[in-house]
């Protein structure tokens, strides 16, 4: 129950965070560009546990005022079909760094499942989670690199395309 409604927090701040966000008249659902990702992660240790390709790849709907949201799918380290359903902010760096950003997302993960639901925090037993995870990029005409930090088990690179 407790994770439950940590859960429903987290979403209803992440959804009134991203329908009042910025300035302009966009509605929360309206976005400026679509940006796709692919990757793979390591993980900081190995173990006998791991299982299946390290395979990920998500869709995101950036809006003009740096607001996203977005889906990624990916086999977790366990072999299990996981999905992660999100939102976040991305804050660029100044000046000559202007091409490089930082970004933090929140949303729920689902896909970790017995044997293995106490791999990460706050697992409900049927598989769902909150998530939050930062990201370190690089993005120039339309195409970008991240480093995603996966809180103490795993770091994520990917490649991205707007379109």
């Amino acid at each position: 129950m407790k994770n439950k409604l940590f859960l429903a927090v987290l979403l209803a701040a992440m959804s009134s965070s991203l329908v009042n966000a910025g300035e302009s008249d966009e509605k929360w659902y309206q976005y400026d560009h679509l940006y796709a990702q692919i990757g793979t992660y390591v993980h900081y240790s190995s173990s006998e546990d791991h299982d299946g390709p390290n395979l990920f790849g998500a869709l995101e709907a950036h809006k003009s005022n740096d607001w996203l949201y977005g889906l990624a799918m990916f086999d977790n380290s366990f072999g299990q079909f996981s999905q992660y359903l999100y939102g976040g902010k991305t804050w660029h760096f100044p000046n000559d760094w202007q091409h490089f950003h930082f970004k933090l997302t929140a949303g729920v993960i689902h896909g970790y499942k017995e044997p293995w639901d106490d791999k990460i925090p706050f697992n409900s037993s049927n598989g769902w989670a909150p998530g939050i995870i930062p990201s370190f990029g690089y993005k120039k005409n339309g195409f970008g690199g991240d480093v995603i930090l996966l809180g103490n088990s795993a770091v994520l690179f990917t490649l991205g395309m707007d379109f």
